[in-house]
């Protein structure tokens, strides 16, 4: 029994040691404040039953980490394209009549919507987790409010999605990602996370993000 004691206590006193270890070679966060930019893929996905839209946007982040592993920060960003879903309508004359094909039948006619994103701004806070002394994963909850458009031709097939999008223009925000250290206090980061959800319209507005970071 004294033999299985005074092992089990020089394996908790090794533990606790190793542990000791890896916590002095995990990065120091606390106190730091960071800087970001980032190009993002905007993606509008459950247009109508299964249509999606895609920008190409851009954002400027300031945040500061409260402890080593907690970070919360602000993200400022605007849309820099705009995209099409492809939709029909009943072709009419300039009287309203609706104009007839050879066979008789209504003539259909391409009637696109257009979507674009103007601007957002976020609130984030999150864990940020040390996976080497390079590396570093991070999950984050917060609160986005986007200001978007969408266009469509009265009488189309999306001539209600002016109205319903993007509804409340407030709406909880997610992310999750990876930053890797490329030199001194610069990180290159990589993430995903949705921006918004509309409630008139169900539309998830998805995000993917490629952007360089810097901690001073």
């Amino acid at each position: 029994m004294k033999f299985l004691a005074r092992t089990l206590a020089l394996f908790s006193l090794l533990s606790l040691n190793l542990a000791a270890a890896e916590a002095d070679d995990s990065p120091k966060k606390a106190g730091l404040d960071y800087i970001a930019i980032n190009t993002m893929l905007i993606d509008f996905r459950s247009i109508g039953s299964s249509s999606t839209a895609k920008n190409w946007a851009t954002s400027f982040t300031m945040g500061t980490y409260i402890t080593d592993y907690v970070k919360t920060e602000a993200r400022f960003g605007f849309g820099l394209t705009d995209d099409t879903v492809p939709g029909t309508k009943i072709l009419r004359d300039e009287n309203g009549d609706i104009v007839k094909n050879s066979s008789g039948q209504n003539t259909i006619v391409a009637s696109d919507a257009t979507i674009a994103l103007n601007h957002f701004a976020s609130w984030y806070m999150g864990i940020h987790y040390p996976l080497a002394e390079w590396s570093s994963a991070y999950v984050q909850l917060g609160m986005s409010y986007v200001n978007a458009d969408a266009t469509a031709e009265e009488k189309s097939t999306w001539e209600d999605l002016p109205d319903d999008f993007p509804g409340s223009k407030f709406s909880m925000s997610w992310l999750a990602g990876f930053d890797f250290n490329v030199v001194e206090n610069w990180y290159v980061t990589a993430e995903a996370g949705r921006l918004h959800r509309s409630t008139a319209s169900d539309i998830h507005t998805l995000h993917f993000g490629l952007g360089l970071k810097y901690e001073f």
